[in-house]
């Protein structure tokens, strides 16, 4: 009877283990510009290529406990991968604040040979609760004439709410909204 009743318990706690708990699916959302320009056609074409740390660049969503330690979300996942997530997301913020600028991704074609190079690195990410998210950035932007380039570190943060993994996905569209906002300044008008 011991032996049956010790069966049931390891049967019982297998059966806990394997319950399965949803998965829940996040993505990041192009932030409107202060006023919303109407949609021209392009005279500025530009090439993006972007660059994640492989500590967030994951399914699953990543949150800092520490100075030190993360915590790795398992059922909390972004839609897509996140380095695509981001560059959509910079890419058609670019687009909100400057309509006179198209842009696509690296080796995307250009009518006119005239293509703006832009290089983004986002290296150091910190999401925690109850803090404001923040990333920092190496940027370059390269026009398409020899000698026309800016680049720049900077550190971009927006406030992390109370709204479940929401805010986190809520707080990543803010912070490249902001870097948006920045380079929108910096990238060359056309011709």
């Amino acid at each position: 009877m011991k032996l049956y009743t010790a069966a049931a318990a390891c049967l019982c706690l297998l059966c806990a283990c394997a319950t399965s708990h949803p998965d829940h699916f996040y993505i990041l959302t192009a932030q409107p510009a202060n006023g919303s320009a109407t949609r021209t056609s392009p005279t500025v074409q530009a090439t993006l290529k972007v660059s994640l740390p492989s500590l967030v660049d994951r399914a699953e969503i990543v949150l800092n406990t520490s100075a030190d330690s993360i915590s790795v979300l398992e059922h909390e996942r972004w839609g897509a991968p996140l380095i695509d997530l981001v560059s959509q997301t910079f890419a058609r913020d670019i687009e909100r604040r400057r309509s006179d600028v198209l842009v696509g991704g690296i080796g995307g074609s250009s009518t006119n040979g005239a293509t703006i190079k832009m290089t983004i690195d986002i290296v150091q990410v910190w999401m925690r609760r109850n803090e404001p998210a923040r990333i920092e950035v190496h940027w370059r932007i390269q026009g398409p004439q020899a000698g026309k380039e800016s680049s720049g570190a900077e550190a971009f943060s927006a406030p992390l709410g109370q709204d479940g993994y929401n805010a986190v996905a809520q707080a990543w569209s803010e912070c490249v909204a902001l870097l948006a906002d920045r380079l929108a300044e910096r990238i060359p008008h056309g011709e």
